[in-house]
């Protein structure tokens, strides 16, 4: 199975990503559309939807990416690794 692996560098403490997360990055549709069913464990997000499931964990200065793509999220992989990493680089500077 296809799956997406990044690590983002960010300016942000992790209490802080956890909050950008929730508030300006799982809010988005195109973003609901991958991840429609989100809990947060500590400071691991467990998300899964018909696009594939994984985790988003937030460290310190760093987000870690990890989602195991379904057959339909395979065939999207470039634009989703693309919208995520864009989307948390950009709120996370």
């Amino acid at each position: 199975m296809p799956t997406i692996d990044q690590v983002i560098e960010t300016t942000k403490s992790a209490a802080e990503m956890r909050h950008i997360l929730d508030s300006k990055v799982l809010s988005r549709p195109e973003i609901r559309l991958l991840l429609n069913e989100t809990r947060w464990d500590g400071n691991v997000l467990h998300a899964k939807g018909k696009m594939g499931h994984g985790t988003v964990s937030v460290e310190e200065r760093k987000v870690v990416i990890h989602i195991e793509l379904s057959l339909f999220g395979a065939a999207a992989k470039g634009a989703i690794e693309s919208t995520l990493s864009e989307q948390i680089k950009k709120l996370g500077s």
